[in-house]
C-alpha cells in the first residue's frame, strides 16, 4: 500500500508489513466481467440471432450447455449457439458458498470458453474455432450466456471422416491430424490444457483454397468447457484435475493417480492432452473409427461395452498402447507417413507423463513444411497503440503469453475505464440487471467465505463496495458501501482500512469498531480540524511521515550502520502493493533522511544507481521530503532529473515536501535539469484512492497541493493546458479552479467540462462532509466561466456527461448544474436531425438507478404533461417507452407519477406501433418494471398492432419467471378473462413445446427437467394450477362453445397435461365429440398427419388409463366394470390386448356393449 515496506526474506530485520501476494481470485463473475472489458466481442440479441422457443434446432448437448443452430439475421449466416444451462433456484448470499451455486456450473464453463476464445492469439489462429460474439439473455428470469461460434455444416472431424470413408488419402488424413496439432500447440503455448482432446471435439470446414485441383479442408479445435487455464500470477501452482472422455484419457487420469497428485500443475495437465492427442491422430488415420481393437482383449465376435474396454486398458502393462500404436503405424502406407506417424506415437502414447513430448515437438514430428503458417496474418499496430495507452494510464497490460485473469491488484473502476477506452464499455452496460445482481451475489459469497484466501476475500469485499458506489446491480446504497468497506478492512485489505473512517465521516455514518481500521482511525484523529482545502495534501504528508518514522525505528533502531549490512535491500511499495520496488542501501538511507549514512554510501555506490522500478537516490530523497539529502546528492553528482520507468521525475515527487521546504526543493530540482513538461504514466495510489498522472503541475493539482500549484503556475513557459482545468474540476477542487481560471482567456476547449468520478472514494476522502458544498462551488464556477455551455458541434455539455454518470456525487453534480442553468439551456435541442433534448438522454440512455430519481424529477418539471406523453421530444417515441426499453424503473415511475398514460402507444409516421408494456415484454423485462406498469393499469389484453399479440401472451412465452408472473398478476385485481387467458396460453404453450420437441410426452421417460433451457413451460403451467386465483377457472372453456383444457389434452393425447389437470381438479366427466379425434385420424391415414408423429398406441393407452382411473376413483358410475383390457379392445390395440390377457385380466364384462360404446366415444 502507500509507502509500506518490508525487508528481504533473508534479513533479520522486522517488516512494517507482511508481504502480500497479488493472487488471482477464482471467480466466474469477475472473470466474466474482465473478459467483457478486455476483449472485442460482437454483442448479439436473441432477435438478431433469430432464435426463440419455437424455431431453435438443437444440434447437440454437452454436460452443462446446449448447442443450438441459430441464424445471424443481417448476414443470414448459420452459427452454433452454445448456451449455458442455468441454475433454477435463486440463492441468496447470506452464507459462504461456492460461485457455482450462484451462477451455475454451465455459466462457469461458458465463461471459461469465452476467455479462451477471446484471446487475441486464439482468435487469430486458423485451427481453433472462431468466436463470432456472444449473447446475454434471460430465460425464465434466470440470466443466460451464449457464445456465438462459427458453424460447420460438415460437422465434427469424426463425422466427416466416417462420411468420407476411404475417400481421403493417407496424406490428406495426416494433414488433418497436423492441423489439430497446430491448434493444440497454440493453446499449450498459452498454458491452456484442452482437457478433452478427441476427434469429436474438432470441427471440419471447407477451405477457401484449392490444392492440386481438389477441395481442401480445415480442422479447428473446439469445445473448451473442460479446459484448464493456468493462473497468470501462479503459473507453477496446482491446477484442478478433470476427467476427459472415457477411453481417450491419459493413463494417469484413467487410473486416478493425477487426482491425488499434490504437484499436479499446468505442465502435468498439458501432458494429459499429449496422450489424448496420440489417440486423436490414431483415429484420424483410422478414418474416424475408434482406436480400440477388440482382438487385443480376445473379444472378437463377443459383445463388449465401455466398462470392459476400460478395465482392459487399466490393466495393460506399461506403454502397451504405444506397442499397439506402433503395430498400426507399421501397417501404414506410404512408408514416409508410417515413419512420421511412429514419431508422433513415440512422443505421445507413453504411460509416463514426463517421457511424453510437448506439443510443439509433435508438430515438428509431422515435418511441417516451412512455407505453411499456422496463424492468420493480423495487423498488430492498433493493438500495440492501445497497449501503450493502457501502460501510460496505469492499467494492467495483459501478457499475451497466457489467458487474462482477474487479480487482487485490479479495481472495478480500472476495469470500467479500460473498457471505456477500448470501446468495450457497451458490453458491460448491456449486462442484464438480473445478471449484475447474480455477479454481486457471487462476490459477496466470496467475501464472507471461510475457504477464500484472506486477501482475496478482502479484495472481493472491496469490489462489492465499489459496485455499490457505481450502482452495479441497481443500487447506490451508501450503507452497503460502508458495510463492505468495513468487511474488506477486517479481512486485511489495507486500502479499505485506511479510508474506512474518512468515508464514514463523509457520508455521516457511525464507524464500527473493526479489525484492520486502526491505522486509518489514527490518521483521521491526527488530521482532525484541518481545513477541507488542505486535508488531502496534509493527509499525504502525515501518512508518508508515519510510515517513514516507523521504518526508521524498525530498520535502524539505535544503530544506523545496520543498513550497510542489507545487501539484499528492502522492498518498498510507494504507491500500490502491485508495484513493489527493491531499494539499495543508498536509496533507503536517502528515503529515511540519514545524512551521514548517505554520504558514506555514496563512496561505494554509483551516483546513478537505480532501484528495480528505475528510481534513483534523488527520487527517494523527495519521497522522504528531505531537502538536506537532496542537496547532498546534488553535490555528489547524483542526477536530479532522471525519470523512472513510469516517467516519474523527482519534481513529480515534490508533493512530499513540507510547506517550508517546498519552494527551495522546487528551485533546486529545476536548477539541476528537472522539466516542468515531463508527463508521467498513471499511478494508482491506494492509501488515498488517487489516480495521478501527467506533468508535475498535474500531480500538484490531483493531490490538491495548493502551495505547489501556486509555485509552479508562474514558472510555466507555455500557456496553461486546458487539461489542468479538468484535473481541478474532476474532483471539485474549487479553490484550485479559482487559481487557474485567471490564466485562461477566451472560449474554453471542448474537452473542459464536468467529469464523472474515476475512483470510488477519492471525492469523499478529499472533501469529507463538505463534499456537497465543494460540488456546488465547482459547478457554479464552471457555469460562470462558460464551461457549462455547448461544444463546437452544438451539443450541450450536460448531455455529454449524462450517460457517463456513475456515482452519487456525479448525480449531485448534475443536479447542481440543473439548478444554475437556464430553462432554455436545459430544454435545448441541437440543430442536427434526430437530436433530442437533455431529458431524452436522461430517460432513454441511463440505467435503472434509484439515485437518479431527483435528477429525473427535476427534468420533468421543465415540460408539460402533453410534452412528456407525446412523441415530440423523442421523434415519435414517448419518454415512457424509452424508459421502459432501458428497464429504467425509476424513470418510468416518475413519468407515471406525473400522470403519463401507461397504455399510450408511440407512433411512427402516424401509425400506432407499440405501448409501454408491449415494449417491455419484447425485451428482457425486469419484474419490477412489469409490476410497475400493471400497478398503473397496463392493459394485458390489448393486441399489438404489429404482431396481434397481447402483453399477456408475451408475458407467458417470455423470459419472466413464473413466480414473478404470479406476483405481478396478484399485485392488482384483474378481469376474469385475464386469468382464463393466462391459463389457456400457458397450457397451449406447454403442449406445443413438448409435442414439437418430443419433451414431456411421457412423464416416465421424458419428464421436463428444471435446468433444461426453454422448457420451463411445464413448471409455469403447474404453478398456475396451484394458485387459487387461476385454478378456479380450470374447467372454463376459452370460448363459450369450446372445449375445456382437459378435453383438449385428452384429444391430443398429452399425458403430462392430462395428469396435471386431473391433479388440479379438472372435471373429466363432460362427454364431448367434435369432429374426428386426432389419434383416430392418425391411425386411419396412410401417411402420418403433420405434428402427430409423437402419438403412439402406447401413449394413447396411457392417457385413456389415466382417465379411466380418475372415473373409477370417483365412483361416478360412468365406467363401472370397465378395465384397461376393455380400452385396448375398443382401441383395437393388439399389443395392449395381449399384455392384459397375459396379465390374466377378467373377461366377464366384454359383452357390456354400452360401456364399450361410451369408452369409444370419449377415448
Amino acid at each position: 500500500m502507500a509507502l509500506s515496506f518490508r525487508t528481504s526474506p533473508t534479513s533479520d530485520l522486522p517488516s512494517h508489513e507482511q508481504p502480500i501476494d497479488q493472487a488471482i481470485i477464482s471467480s466466474t463473475a469477475l472473470d466474466f466481467v474482465y473478459a467483457l472489458s478486455t476483449v472485442d466481442f460482437e454483442l448479439y440479441t436473441s432477435a438478431q440471432l433469430h432464435f426463440d422457443g419455437t424455431t431453435i434446432r438443437v444440434a447437440g448437448r454437452g454436460g452443462y450447455a446446449t448447442v443450438e443452430i441459430g441464424t445471424i439475421r443481417h448476414s443470414k449466416n448459420l452459427v452454433a449457439v452454445k448456451r449455458s444451462l442455468m441454475q433454477w433456484e435463486n440463492h441468496q448470499p447470506t452464507q459462504p458458498q461456492d460461485s457455482t451455486r450462484i451462477l451455475g456450473k454451465g455459466f462457469e464453463q461458458v465463461v471459461q470458453e469465452l476467455r479462451i476464445l477471446g484471446h487475441k492469439k486464439v482468435r487469430s489462429h486458423d485451427n481453433i474455432v472462431s468466436l463470432e460474439g456472444f449473447c446475454l439473455d434471460e430465460i425464465n428470469g434466470v440470466p443466460s450466456l451464449a457464445l456465438i461460434i462459427e458453424y460447420s455444416h460438415l460437422g465434427t472431424l469424426r463425422e466427416f471422416l466416417v462420411q468420407n470413408n476411404s475417400a481421403l488419402s493417407p496424406d490428406e488424413l495426416f494433414n488433418l491430424a497436423l492441423q489439430g496439432a497446430r491448434g493444440l500447440d497454440a493453446l499449450h503455448k498459452l498454458l491452456v490444457c484442452h482437457g478433452d482432446v478427441k476427434i469429436d471435439n474438432a470441427l471440419v470446414f471447407e477451405s477457401s483454397t484449392i490444392k492440386n485441383g481438389k477441395n481442401s479442408w480445415v480442422v479447428k479445435i473446439s469445445d473448451f468447457g473442460q479446459s484448464i487455464i493456468a493462473s497468470r500470477d501462479d503459473p507453477v501452482g496446482r491446477v484442478p484435475c478433470r476427467p476427459g472422455t472415457r477411453l481417450r484419457e491419459a493413463p494417469e487420469i484413467r487410473r486416478g493417480q493425477a487426482f491425488q497428485d499434490p504437484g499436479y500443475d499446468i505442465q502435468a495437465a498439458l501432458k494429459t492432452d499429449i496422450f489424448s492427442f496420440g489417440l486423436f491422430v490414431w483415429e484420424v488415420m483410422n478414418n474416424g473409427q475408434g482406436y480400440f481393437d477388440s482382438a487385443w482383449a480376445g473379444l472378437n465376435g463377443r459383445q463388449y461395452n465401455a466398462d470392459m474396454m476400460e478395465d482392459f486398458l487399466v490393466n495393460l502393462p506399461y506403454d502397451a498402447l504405444l506397442t499397439y500404436g506402433t503395430e498400426f503405424a507399421n501397417r501404414m502406407n506410404p512408408q514416409h507417413l508410417s515413419q512420421r506417424l511412429l514419431r508422433v506415437f513415440e512422443g505421445s502414447l507413453r504411460d509416463e507423463p514426463q517421457t511424453r513430448s510437448i506439443m510443439s515437438e509433435l508438430v515438428n514430428a509431422f515435418e511441417l513444411p516451412s512455407d505453411e503458417c499456422e496463424e492468420k496474418k493480423v495487423n498488430p499496430d492498433a493493438t500495440l497503440d492501445l497497449e501503450a495507452i493502457f501502460a501510460k494510464l496505469g492499467f494492467d497490460v495483459d501478457d499475451e503469453s497466457s489467458i487474462g485473469t482477474w487479480g487482487t491488484s485490479k479495481s472495478f473502476y480500472d476495469l470500467i475505464d479500460q473498457a471505456d477506452i477500448s470501446g468495450y464499455y457497451t458490453m458491460l452496460s448491456h449486462v442484464p440487471m438480473l445478471l449484475q445482481r447474480k455477479i454481486l451475489a457471487e462476490l459477496k459469497g466470496m467475501a464472507i467465505s471461510d475457504s477464500t484466501e484472506t486477501h482475496s476475500s478482502g479484495h472481493s469485499a472491496m469490489t462489492v463496495a465499489e459496485c455499490y458506489t457505481l450502482g452495479f446491480g441497481g443500487s447506490h446504497d451508501i450503507a452497503q458501501v460502508v458495510q463492505w468497506l468495513g468487511t474488506a478492512a477486517s479481512k486485511g485489505f489495507k486500502k479499505a482500512g485506511l479510508v474506512y473512517h474518512r468515508v464514514c465521516e463523509a457520508v455521516d455514518i457511525q464507524p464500527q469498531d473493526l479489525n484492520g481500521v486502526d491505522e486509518g482511525k489514527v490518521l483521521e484523529m491526527a488530521l482532525k480540524g484541518i481545513p477541507t482545502e488542505k486535508y488531502l495534501s496534509e493527509r499525504i504528508l502525515h501518512h508518508s511521515r508515519t510510515v517513514l518514522e516507523d521504518a526508521r525505528q524498525r530498520i535502524l533502531g539505535h544503530d544506523a550502520s545496520s543498513l550497510l549490512a542489507m545487501a539484499d535491500g528492502i522492498f518498498l511499495s510507494a504507491f500500490s502493493e502491485a508495484k513493489m520496488d527493491t531499494l539499495l542501501p543508498l536509496h533507503a538511507a536517502s528515503w529515511l533522511g540519514e545524512e551521514a549514512l548517505v554520504t558514506e554510501l555514496l563512496k561505494s555506490t554509483p551516483p546513478d544507481a537505480q532501484s528495480a522500478l528505475g528510481f534513483n537516490a534523488a527520487h527517494f530523497a523527495c519521497l522522504g521530503g528531505h531537502l538536506s539529502i537532496l542537496k547532498i546528492l546534488s553535490k555528489h553528482n547524483v542526477p536530479l532529473s532522471t525519470a523512472s520507468l513510469q516517467l516519474i521525475t523527482p519534481l513529480h515527487l515534490a508533493i512530499f515536501f513540507q510547506p517550508g521546504d517546498l519552494a527551495s526543493a522546487v528551485k533546486l530540482l529545476l536548477e539541476h535539469g528537472c522539466s516542468l513538461e515531463v508527463r508521467s504514466h498513471t499511478v494508482k495510489w491506494d492509501a488515498h484512492d488517487l489516480s495521478i498522472y501527467g506533468t508535475p503541475m498535474q500531480w500538484a493539482l490531483q493531490t490538491r497541493n495548493r502551495a505547489l500549484v501556486r509555485i509552479l503556475l508562474p514558472l510555466q513557459a507555455q500557456s496553461p493546458c486546458p487539461e489542468w482545468l479538468d484535473n481541478a474540476i474532476q474532483d471539485f477542487y474549487w479553490e484550485l479552479l479559482e487559481d487557474l481560471l485567471p490564466y485562461f482567456q477566451g472560449p474554453m476547449d471542448d474537452i473542459v467540462t464536468l467529469q464523472p468520478a474515476t475512483r470510488p472514494f477519492s471525492r469523499w476522502i478529499a472533501h469529507g462532509p463538505d463534499c456537497g458544498q465543494a460540488i456546488e462551488k465547482t459547478v457554479r464556477l464552471c457555469h460562470d466561466n462558460g464551461i457549462l455551455g455547448f461544444t463546437s458541434d452544438g451539443l450541450s455539455q450536460l448531455d455529454l456527461i449524462m450517460t457517463s454518470m456513475r456515482t452519487l456525487t456525479d448525480f449531485l453534480m448534475l443536479n447542481c448544474a440543473l439548478d444554475v442553468c437556464s430553462a432554455d439551456y436545459i430544454r435545448y435541442r441541437g440543430p442536427e436531425p434526430f437530436s433530442a433534448p437533455l431529458i431524452v438522454s436522461a430517460f432513454g440512455r441511463t440505467n435503472h438507478q434509484e439515485a437518479l430519481r431527483d435528477t429525473l424529477y427535476r427534468l420533468t418539471k421543465y415540460y408539460t404533461l402533453d410534452e412528456l406523453e407525446d412523441g415530440s421530444l423523442a421523434d415519435d417515441y414517448n419518454l415512457l417507452g424509452l424508459a421502459v426499453a432501458r428497464n429504467n424503473v425509476t424513470a418510468a415511475r416518475i413519468l407515471l407519477e406525473r400522470g403519463v398514460d401507461v397504455n399510450k402507444s408511440y407512433a411512427l409516421g402516424g401509425v400506432s406501433i407499440m405501448n409501454p408494456i408491449q415494449t417491455c415484454l419484447f425485451g428482457s423485462p425486469l419484474p419490477e418494471m412489469l409490476s410497475l406498469l400493471v400497478e398503473y393499469g397496463a392493459d394485458l389484453l390489448a393486441k399489438c398492432s404489429m404482431t396481434s399479440l397481447t402483453p399477456l401472451q408475451l408475458l407467458l412465452v417470455g423470459p419472466v419467471q413464473v413466480g414473478d408472473i404470479l406476483n405481478i398478476l396478484a399485485s392488482h385485481s384483474q378481469p376474469d378473462q385475464v386469468y382464463v387467458e393466462t391459463l389457456y396460453r400457458s397450457f397451449a404453450r406447454f403442449c406445443y413445446m413438448t409435442v414439437r420437441y418430443g419433451l414431456g410426452t411421457s412423464p416416465s421417460s421424458q419428464e421436463l427437467k428444471k435446468p433444461q433451457l426453454r422448457t420451463h413451460y411445464l413448471e409455469q403451467f403447474r404453478r398456475l394450477l396451484m394458485d387459487p386465483r387461476f385454478v378456479c377457472f380450470v374447467d372454463e372453456p376459452y370460448h363459450p362453445d369450446g372445449s375445456t383444457m382437459i378435453q383438449q389434452a385428452a384429444s391430443i393425447v398429452h399425458h403430462p397435461a392430462v395428469r396435471l389437470l386431473l391433479d388440479a381438479g379438472a372435471d373429466a366427466s363432460r362427454p364431448f365429440r367434435r369432429g374426428r379425434l386426432l389419434q383416430g385420424a392418425k391411425n386411419d391415414g396412410l401417411d402420418p398427419l403433420p405434428g402427430t408423429e409423437y402419438i403412439s398406441m402406447d401413449l394413447a393407452m396411457e392417457v385413456a388409463t389415466e382417465l379411466l382411473q380418475w372415473h373409477l376413483a370417483r365412483s361416478d358410475g360412468l365406467f363401472e366394470g370397465i378395465s384397461e383390457l376393455h380400452l385396448a379392445y375398443s382401441m383395437m390395440y393388439a399389443e395392449g390386448i395381449k399384455k392384459y390377457l397375459e396379465a390374466a385380466f377378467n373377461f366377464i364384462h366384454l359383452s357390456n356393449k354400452k360401456g364399450l360404446g361410451r369408452s369409444t366415444e370419449i377415448y
